[in-house]
């Protein structure tokens, strides 16, 4: 592993404990460059730089207390890094219209990062939005006959 790519995963490792377990938002434009892009389907268009991400990150925490996340891997190759990883927090600020549950939840998720000059330029993120939704009540998840039709 060369040592750029060893300096991407520790932004990425940074940028998890401090911003989203830590809600550090005043790091962000430490390890996130000012045209910076965060794609995430739960978002109706993407999110653009430092301010944007920001807010978008201030939501999540005003819907979910005691976030955490699980680094579960983390793969890196030159200037990208993929993390799969699982969050746990509680539901207990509004999400989407959605009113607070207090359900404890837990989402598994990929992310891919791509990283310019020692900070995040663009992030994609897959994860189980719909599992989420289960978990607070937002949508029922299927009966087993409706499943095996």
């Amino acid at each position: 592993m060369s040592i750029e790519t060893a300096d991407n995963e520790a932004v990425v490792h940074r940028e998890i404990r401090e911003v989203w377990d830590g809600g550090d938002f005043d790091a962000i434009p430490d390890l996130v460059a000012e045209d910076f892009v965060f794609h995430n389907p739960m978002l109706d268009e993407p999110a653009h730089g430092p301010d944007g991400y920001r807010k978008v990150v201030e939501a999540f925490h005003d819907s979910f207390s005691d976030m955490e996340h699980e680094v579960e891997g983390m793969y890196a190759v030159d200037d990208v890094v993929v993390t799969r990883y699982t969050t746990r927090a509680t539901h207990d600020g509004e999400l989407m219209g959605i009113a607070p549950t207090g359900t404890k939840i837990e989402v598994t998720g990929i992310v891919i990062d791509h990283l310019k000059d020692g900070k995040l330029a663009e992030r994609y993120v897959n994860d189980d939005a719909l599992g989420l939704f289960e978990q607070i009540g937002a949508v029922e998840p299927p009966t087993e006959s409706e499943s095996t039709d």
